[in-house]
């Protein structure tokens, strides 16, 4: 028994639909494709600053709260006011080079004229001073302790 079709004759393009679908294919991919890129944007040169280019590498970091009676950490150690002249002595004298700073953490809490002085004693032993604050909240924002 020999197989027959019930087909028309004029049947050439079942075999282009392949053909069509590889076509959309290809369409979708050239306009999407440029979405799907990475997008470089506009090369911006800025100018250097002092501020990106030193690198302070015996930086010594004082963290201060605001506890009870304002509590100033070199480390891990605690110290008062008082104790903090001594202590950057000794810190100077382990150190060695030009590059010396001190890096002042502070709560945001912490009394303007607590942080002052503290910056003032680490520039008359001439170092470098760095202010970083806490970094928590919005600006203008103020919460009650």
């Amino acid at each position: 028994m020999k197989l027959q079709t019930t087909l028309p004759d004029g049947l050439g393009f079942l075999h282009a639909v392949p053909l069509f679908n590889l076509f959309a294919v290809l369409l979708m991919c050239y306009t999407i494709g440029p979405k799907l890129e990475e997008k470089t944007g506009v090369t911006i040169q800025t100018p250097a600053s002092l501020f990106q280019l030193e690198r302070y590498e015996e930086a010594a970091v004082i963290t201060m709260t605001a506890g009870g009676s304002g509590e100033i950490y070199i480390g891990t150690r605690q110290l008062n006011i008082s104790e903090l002249d001594a202590r950057l002595d000794e810190q100077l004298q382990t150190t060695a080079g030009a590059n010396r700073a001190i890096v002042i953490m502070a709560d945001r809490l912490v009394p303007s004229e607590q942080l002052r002085q503290v910056a003032e004693i680490c520039l008359r032993k001439g170092l470098r001073v760095v202010m970083a604050g806490s970094g928590r909240g919005k600006p203008g924002e103020i919460k009650e302790p």
